[in-house]
């Protein structure tokens, strides 16, 4: 045939290899077309998407295999992938609301709690025993009988003194001016008042006459 002046065997170069990109464009032509099929789509488009999704990729697996690396692990594992990506700065605001599964956090942690959880390590391996409480020695009931009798002993003292005093005072009544000692009851004859008795009998009736003569003026 190919003697003979016939067609000669063509192969097919794919759309990717004449973009020079890895990913493939004819698959991203397909996803545009089934995400938007009312709109008409550029041969341009599915390469442009193509050529920045390869070098997002490139971008973010270079920074986690220098992750990898800097652990001393020879697997990218995702938590690797997130450190390369919270590390780069326009790459967290690109994916700032990306979720990685089994990536972890950010070993972040605050210096003042640090600082709190030192101190109170600190507290609790030296640790301060309480002191001892002094217990109340216990009184002897001897000697709670003998203050008991000094104390009931004085007051009977006391009350003595001032049984007296009211002894002496029912005996003598009056100053010393009057020059006149009252008998005690005992010692009155037959028929004789006491001197203390006339005197309220005439507090009486000098009280008794005053309001007769005030009644009588009122009336008036």
């Amino acid at each position: 045939m190919s003697s003979r002046g016939g067609k000669k065997k063509s192969t097919k170069t794919s759309r990717s290899t004449k973009a020079g990109v890895i990913f493939p464009v004819g698959r991203m032509l397909r996803y545009i077309k089934r995400g938007l099929p009312k709109y008409r789509i550029g041969v341009g488009a599915p390469v442009y998407l193509a050529a920045v999704l390869e070098y997002l990729t490139a971008e973010i697996l270079e920074l986690a295999g220098n992750a990898a690396r800097d652990n001393k692990k020879g697997r990218v594992t995702p938590r690797h992938i997130l450190l390369a990506i919270a590390n780069d700065e326009e790459l967290n605001q690109l994916l700032k609301g990306v979720t990685i599964a089994a990536g972890g956090v950010l070993p972040n942690i605050h210096p003042e709690l640090l600082a709190k959880k030192r101190g109170a390590k600190g507290k609790l391996e030296t640790p301060v025993s309480p002191a001892p409480e002094k217990k109340p020695k216990p009184v002897k009931k001897t000697a709670a009988k003998k203050l008991s009798g000094k104390k009931g002993g004085g007051k009977a003292k006391k009350q003595g003194e001032v049984s007296k005093a009211a002894s002496a005072d029912s005996t003598t009544e009056g100053s010393p001016a009057d020059s006149f000692t009252v008998l005690s009851t005992k010692s009155l004859f037959l028929g004789q008042k006491n001197p203390t008795e006339e005197n309220n009998d005439f507090v009486q009736s000098f009280v008794y006459t005053s309001l007769h003569n005030w009644t009588e003026v009122e009336s008036k």
